[in-house]
């Protein structure tokens, strides 16, 4: 019998579905913000830049698969929908302000070990990005 207080053995004060759908929707929209600023990249230190913000995808699919983990421990469904995106001004501050978001909600997903672990490896891609936007370009 489960008896271990966390999402996979059924505690409900571990995350809910409109925290883990607000976070994962932030992760999503921040995808889709660092794409776009590696489409409009130019100017010196262009190509660093590009490449770097190459991570959208692998930031996509982390998403996903956090997502995917979540809803297959809680049971519960993810919901989105409302709400805006905005894009900041330039791709340093949109990852950095991806990166500040994750790690001060992390939480809001819950404590199971794995699942703080899927979140770790998202802050490690957004900060590796982040090394190579301030050190490469």
């Amino acid at each position: 019998m489960a008896t271990k207080g966390t999402l996979l053995y059924g505690n409900d004060s571990y995350g809910n579905s409109k925290d883990a759908s607000e976070f994962i929707t932030r992760l999503l929209h921040g995808s889709t913000a660092v794409h776009m600023h590696h489409l409009m990249v130019e100017g010196p230190g262009s190509y660093a830049a590009h490449m770097a913000l190459g991570m959208y995808s692998d930031l996509a699919d982390l998403a996903d698969g956090l997502a995917e983990s979540w809803m297959g421990c809680t049971g519960q469904k993810l919901t989105f929908g409302g709400g805006s995106f905005t894009i900041a001004g330039d791709a340093m501050a949109e990852v950095q302000g991806l990166y500040d978001y994750v790690e001060s909600k992390r939480g809001m997903m819950g404590s199971d070990s794995h699942i703080q672990n899927d979140i770790d490896g998202i802050c490690t891609l957004l900060s590796s990005t982040l090394y190579k936007l301030k050190r490469l370009a």
